[in-house]
């Protein structure tokens, strides 16, 4: 799908997970709860990102209209998420560094190869790489942002199960479990028959 290149989504991501952070560092109370705050805020953010360049095809696939334009931006969108989620975790980095927050090592090794990939999948955003990778663009490409899925799906569903949470991580983690059900043709085929008949 061909269209004009709209690279300030890339912008609009970006300082959109700044301003949160200054909006954070403005708010009452100590430093570890500004920089809770500015890396939760900011992992949100990325999510809703990550989901518009996760489902733009689907999407327009089921429902074409507004769709049809962010598939055609789904590179800068992604782009997008992918400086958004930096931020968040130089947030989420400050956050161990300067005050007592620790985290199990699993979740290092998992979020920091989720990180890997997608910087990878960052730097071959273009067609140059996809030229050069061949079949292996698509390969780290759907290796990626299903890592990726996985870390954001598996985060909120453990937020189910805390009271002080539950509200949140149900909806997102049911937008993820939904975002993941309509990449499946069945499932696509399935809901257009209803649409079809509703």
């Amino acid at each position: 799908m061909r269209g004009e290149r709209k690279t300030w989504l890339i912008a609009v991501a970006a300082v959109g997970a700044l301003a949160i952070c200054a909006g954070a560092a403005l708010m009452p109370g100590t430093m570890k709860e500004q920089l809770s705050l500015a890396t939760r805020l900011t992992a949100r953010w990325s999510a809703l990102w990550f989901l518009a360049a996760f489902t733009a095809r689907p999407l327009f696939q089921m429902f074409g209209g507004v769709w049809g334009e962010v598939l055609r931006q789904r590179r800068y969108v992604g782009l997008g998420f992918a400086a958004a989620h930096t931020i968040h975790g130089f947030c989420f980095a400050t956050q161990i560094a300067l005050t007592d927050t620790t985290r199990p090592l699993i979740v290092w090794l998992v979020g920091g190869t989720g990180y890997l990939l997608m910087w990878a999948m960052a730097a071959t955003s273009n067609d140059a790489a996809m030229r050069a990778l061949g079949r292996n663009w698509k390969r780290l490409h759907a290796t990626g942002v299903w890592w990726l899925w996985f870390v954001f799906t598996y985060s909120y569903w453990g937020r189910i199960w805390r009271p002080e949470t539950q509200g949140l991580g149900s909806v997102m983690a049911g937008l993820f479990i939904a975002a993941a059900l309509i990449r499946i043709p069945l499932v696509r085929r399935a809901l257009g028959r209803k649409r079809a008949h509703g």
